[in-house]
């Protein structure tokens, strides 16, 4: 950080502080974009040089795509070495590689906090225009901070206002006191209900046994949630804006009807899978709705929780609950296949699963790459046969899964090649 008199700016308000103050990025910030921005531009140098050394028909793609990579190297460094925030007394600049701006203590309403997946992010708030984004690379010291600090915190000033609005509303209560006590019970409540989702979760994905309460459960916490914001009368929602001081039962909610679908992808095999989803939205509208009228939605802003929940709920909990139900429900008998193992592989990734690569049988005339548990995959060898039993499926969606083949079975239409 350097420090520097400007002309017409002098001591601040605050002894022993000069201005204009200047920020550059931190060492170790700059060093690991250098370090990234050398990789990219490394990479896209050698890309960029293969098919000028070894002429194909893909040249002109890999020319392109390394001319792109090194280009963005050069303004990954370019741009760290050439950010600066400058800080005055009356104003703060923030400057980059292409343009400068400049906001003066009068054109500023306040401060926030951005949440992001590396921490939070200082938001300049201008009473017009666009807002100054100060990341966490610039170094802060007790004169930056206290000039941050004298801003009004607005989200703070709207999480008061809410929650005044909260105690001055009489359907909470018939004094402030008793909504502030309803308020303290729901906030407790909803913490202890995302405790016990988030554990349920955990059993369900990791562990679930039996299978069957499993599934079973995570059909049931999305009902419980909305129930739950019903009965509240909106002093918990599942739409919570920002700052808003009222408990939030969204986790409870979504992340149930999530896993209830994954755990359909993960555990059924499907021989269609657009009816599925055509079922299986029908049948998550219910739930859409239950959610949609449970609480008091944003009046500002009435299709948000719809949009949202469309893709998040309805759809993963529908498709979830029309698969489990088309296959534990299923006591038909099956139509049985062999199949030859052509090859087993483990697919990589955050979260690995074990993969079988059947020959062609029955409907599948391609062959077919199915996922199956760790003990069948440990157990089953490569050119084995094994068999596949077909199945009508409880609401006509027709499911298979894979087995040994019983002494005795030849198939029902097809043989192993």
């Amino acid at each position: 950080m350097g420090q520097s008199d400007g002309a017409g700016y002098g001591q601040s308000s605050s002894a022993g502080v000069t201005y204009p103050r200047v920020y550059r990025y931190k060492v170790v910030a700059r060093f690991f974009l250098y370090l990234f921005a050398a990789i990219l531009g490394g990479v896209g140098t050698w890309m960029a040089a293969v098919p000028i050394l070894h002429p194909s028909p893909a040249g002109s793609w890999l020319l392109l795509t390394g001319a792109v990579l090194a280009l963005l190297g050069i303004y990954i460094a370019t741009s760290a070495a050439s950010a600066r925030l400058t800080l005055r007394a009356d104003a703060i600049e923030l400057r980059g590689l292409w343009r400068s701006r400049e906001l003066r203590l009068g054109q500023l309403a306040g401060r926030r906090r951005q949440a992001t997946r590396g921490g939070s992010i200082l938001l300049l708030i201008p009473k017009t225009g666009r807002r100054m984004r100060l990341d966490s690379g610039f170094p802060r010291d007790s004169a930056l901070n206290a000039w941050i600090d004298a801003l009004p915190d607005l989200d703070l000033q709207e999480r008061l206002a809410s929650e005044a609005a909260l105690l001055a509303d009489p359907s909470f209560g018939s004094n402030p006191k008793e909504r502030q006590a309803r308020l303290a019970q729901a906030r407790q409540i909803t913490q202890l209900v995302s405790g016990a989702t988030i554990a349920a979760m955990l059993w369900a994905y990791l562990y679930p046994y039996p299978y069957t309460w499993a599934i079973v459960l995570l059909a049931l916490l999305p009902w419980c949630a909305v129930i739950m914001v019903m009965l509240s009368h909106g002093l918990i929602c599942f739409d919570a804006k920002r700052n808003d001081a009222r408990p939030n039962m969204l986790v409870a909610l979504m992340l149930p009807a999530i896993l209830l679908g994954l755990r359909a992808l993960l555990d059924d095999h499907l021989m269609e899978v657009v009816p599925a989803l055509v079922y299986g939205l029908i049948a998550g509208v219910p739930l859409l709705l239950a959610a949609c009228l449970a609480g008091k939605r944003d009046p500002s802003r009435p299709w948000a929780l719809p949009m949202l929940l469309l893709p998040l709920v309805a759809l993963p909990y529908g498709g979830g609950l029309v698969v489990h139900a088309d296959v534990m429900l299923d006591h038909q008998p099956a139509q049985v296949f062999q199949a030859r193992v052509m090859r087993k592989y483990i697919s990589t990734g955050r979260h690995p699963t074990p993969h079988l690569v059947l020959a062609p049988w029955g409907p599948k005339v391609m062959g077919d790459d199915m996922t199956v548990n760790r003990a069948y995959y440990a157990h089953v060898d490569v050119a084995a046969k094994v068999c596949v039993n077909l199945h009508r499926g409880a609401v006509g969606l027709r499911w298979y899964e894979v087995q040994d083949c019983a002494a005795g079975t030849t198939g029902a239409s097809a043989q192993a090649p």
